[in-house]
This record gives C-alpha cells, sequence and structure tokens, in this order.
C-alpha cells in the first residue's frame, strides 16, 4: 500500500509539470520527502487517519513532494516506524499520540529531520511541532445535541484505547450532557483499540441493551461498528473527526469533526515555506478546527441554535470545558442565562 501511494502522488506531480516549462525543474528523487506514519488502524478507518491523509493530499497538490504512506500494525509497531522512517524523510508526520520522553529521544536521535505530531501535548525539541485539538470542546457540543435528543435520558460514548486524547473527548462529551440534563445518565465502553469495527459494535450494542438511545464514538475504525450498531437498533450515532453521515445518514445523528487535515497541511506548508518553528500549536472552537457537522440534516434548527451558542460561549470564555475526570468533578453547570 504505502509504495502504490508513493509511486501515484510522484505521478501526480509528474503530469502537472508536463505541462509547464520543466527547463528548471527539480529532479522526483531530490524531492523533499514527506513520510506519514498513520496510527492504529490505518487508512481506510473513516476516521482520524484518513482526514490526516486528505491534508497531506492537498499538500501534495501545493507542493512538490514525495510522499510515503506507512501503515504500522499496531499502536506498538507505530512508535517504532516513526523513529525508523527519520532517517530517511525530510518530515515525518505522525498521526498519533507519543510521550514526550520518547518522541524528544527520537527528535535528539535525527536533529536534520523535521517532526509534526498529531496529539501529543508538549514541546520536546525546535524540530517537532505539536498538532494539539481541544477535542472536549467539540465533544461539549455534541453532547448539548445528545441530551437535547436523547428521549431515555440514557446516553452512550465507545472510546478506543484509555488515552489522555480519549479522556478528553469523552469527559467533553459528559459536561455537555450535563450542562443540559445534570439527571442524564452516560454509559461508558473502551475497546481497547482503534482497528477492530466489530469490537466498536459490540461496545455499541452493550450500551443500547441498557437503555442508550444516543452513543457517540472516538474510536478511530472502531466507529464504523458503532454506527452500524445504532442503524441496527434505531437509535442515534454521533460520528466522530469527519462528518460521518455517508456511512448512515439515518443512523449518524451528527459528526464531532476534528480537523487534523488542516493541521498537517499547516505542518507541510510551514516545512516548505521555510516557516516551521518547533511549538505547540492548539487548534480548538477559536479556529474552527473542532466543532460539528450535520451533512444529513437530523438536527433541528432549534437544537442547532442551542449547540451554537453554547460554542460562543466557550470561545468567550464563559465556559471552561473539562478534559478528564478530575476537571470534570469539578465542572459547574453553566447558570441559566449565562449564554
Amino acid at each position: 500500500m504505502k509504495k502504490i501511494l508513493s509511486l501515484f502522488l510522484i505521478l501526480v506531480l509528474m503530469l502537472s509539470l508536463s505541462s509547464c516549462d520543466t527547463t528548471n525543474a527539480q529532479p522526483i528523487d531530490s524531492l523533499p520527502k514527506v513520510v506519514m506514519v498513520a496510527s492504529e488502524g490505518g487508512l481506510g478507518d473513516e476516521s482520524f487517519n484518513d482526514m490526516a491523509y486528505e491534508g497531506i493530499l492537498k499538500a501534495a497538490k501545493d507542493y512538490r513532494i514525495e510522499v510515503t504512506i506507512e501503515e504500522p500494525e499496531d499502536r506498538y509497531a507505530y512508535i517504532e516506524t516513526v523513529s525508523a522512517v527519520a532517517g530517511e524523510a525530510d518530515l515525518v508526520i505522525a498521526v498519533g499520540y507519543i510521550d514526550a520522553n520518547t518522541l524528544q529521544e527520537i527528535a535528539e536521535n535525527n536533529p536534520d529531520t523535521y517532526f509534526a505530531v498529531v496529539d501529543s501535548q508538549v514541546q520536546v525539541a525546535d524540530n517537532v511541532m505539536i498538532l494539539s485539538f481541544k477535542e472536549e470542546e467539540g465533544s461539549f457540543i455534541v453532547g448539548i445535541i445528545a441530551a437535547l435528543t436523547t428521549e431515555t435520558q440514557i446516553l452512550g460514548f465507545v472510546g478506543g484505547a484509555e488515552d489522555g486524547t480519549i479522556e478528553s473527548f469523552e469527559f467533553g462529551y459528559r459536561a455537555g450532557i450535563k450542562a443540559i440534563n445534570p439527571e442524564a445518565r452516560v454509559l461508558v465502553e473502551y475497546t481497547g483499540c482503534f482497528d477492530n469495527a466489530e469490537h466498536g459494535k459490540a461496545a455499541a450494542l452493550s450500551l443500547i441493551e441498557e437503555g442508550a438511545d444516543v452513543v457517540f464514538h472516538a474510536a478511530g475504525e472502531c466507529g464504523i461498528g458503532v454506527i452500524e450498531a445504532a442503524g441496527e437498533k434505531g437509535v442515534w450515532a454521533i460520528g466522530v473527526d469527519k462528518d460521518q453521515s455517508d456511512l448512515n445518514p439515518d443512523a449518524v445523528l451528527c459528526s464531532m469533526f476534528k480537523r487534523v487535515d488542516h493541521g498537517v497541511h499547516l505542518a507541510i506548508q510551514s516545512f516548505m515555506e521555510g516557516k516551521f518553528e518547533g511549538a505547540v500549536y492548539e487548534f480548538g472552537l477559536d479556529f474552527e478546527a473542532v466543532g460539528y457537522s450535520d451533512a444529513a440534516g437530523n438536527l433541528s434548527n432549534e437544537v442547532k441554535s442551542l449547540a451554537d451558542l453554547y460554542a460562543k460561549a466557550i470561545i468567550a470564555g464563559d465556559i471552561y470545558v473539562p478534559k478528564n475526570r478530575e476537571e470534570f468533578e469539578e465542572f459547574k453547570v453553566p447558570e441559566e442565562g449565562l449564554i
């Protein structure tokens, strides 16, 4: 797969060059080498990795680059792959969390390589750009929508691996629900992975059997199974990362989008234009990097209006959204009339 993708992108570049003056054209083998290392689940997850790949494709149209896609078998091989490709790449796009100590070691061992890492949190070196998203803010908004939609007052959440990133999805969602209905129940299941739709379906069915009639997922490819379960049982699923209503417009209430594609494109743009700076780049509602989408038109104007009001309150600083259990326990439901 990775070789086919690389050759395909190079071919596109060659075709585009053939239509213009190539007297001073740069040889293909000397183009900057960009390697994207996908996280668990790889391409075709209809979620996180696919969004990152969309950013790669856009950058390949805007800049003359050679692109290779690596798809490790699991999250353990992911770290090894990032380290292995660093010696051959000019820029590594790592689509998934890497702990600070490991990332610092990789960066220091490869000082001439640039790295853009999605979902890590700590700046570790001048050659590392951290692309961090405020998932809790987008999740809060779909929590508002879920709480306004449920008829059973029981809502579900399916996560992949239990880590800090997925935790921010869960507790942002819980906080949004609590803001509308503090008495609502939130049931949670974790699949322990991101690459098995059947595990996602089983987790969702378990929640649905307990009464959940809206189930939000942050579980990568496992989310495909969550949406399948919702469709079979006649309840609502909430998609993630990209608008997932195309999987089943009658079952996907809305989706919480996370513009990983924009972050990836920004990293490549900064690298190609000589403006790459090692730092933590954080994207939230204020940059429209997270939020909700309703391509299937399942939300009423009333629900959308209220969701938008809460989003404005978050951007204004009137609501601080929790991203972990400790912050959630201290979360105060906004007083009536705040927004």
